[in-house]
């Protein structure tokens, strides 16, 4: 069996210039941007897939280790980016901003989200944030949209550029 990879630093950075933000942008989902440009990394051509979340009381983690500028020739495991969150107080409002590239090869591939939490970790961030509250695993929904905590969140790697 494959030993679990244990990530060692959180990700993102805390957004001090921020400070006032209003609380609706933190929605527990990833914004996704698929960039026009296609770079030509090796000499294979890549889409630029950037990754922002806004987030407040956690240390999120790359449960795979991937890092910001990380190359997929093949699609992650299940297709799938995965996160682990913990709930940590002290940590203020922070953004993850990454930029990951996609070989054109794997356009029209379904990619997914998912950010896996304790049940005990989302309590306290509930408890924390009352205003903005993560759902729990009773299966009361409080948005009307998939949540990146919840489920799987997924989009489409744009097709390769036809000349």
């Amino acid at each position: 069996m494959k030993a679990e990879k244990i990530p060692k630093i959180p990700m993102g950075y805390e957004m001090e210039t921020f400070k006032d933000l209003p609380k609706d942008v933190i929605t527990h989902m990833p914004f996704i941007i698929f960039a026009p440009n296609r770079p030509v990394i090796g000499g294979e051509v890549y889409v630029p897939m950037h990754f922002l979340y806004i987030f407040k009381n956690l240390d999120v983690f790359s449960q795979d280790g991937y890092e910001n500028g990380h190359v997929f020739d093949e699609m992650p495991p299940n297709s799938t980016l995965t996160f682990k969150s913990n709930f940590k107080e002290e940590v203020g409002y922070s953004v993850i901003r990454t930029t990951y590239y996609f070989n054109v090869k794997l356009g029209r591939e379904t990619l997914k989200f998912k950010m896996n939490i304790s049940e005990s970790d989302k309590v306290k961030y509930n408890l924390a944030n009352r205003d903005n509250r993560l759902p729990l695993a009773n299966g009361v929904s409080m948005a009307f949209t998939p949540e990146f905590f919840t489920e799987e969140c997924d989009v489409n790697i744009p097709p390769p550029p036809t000349a």
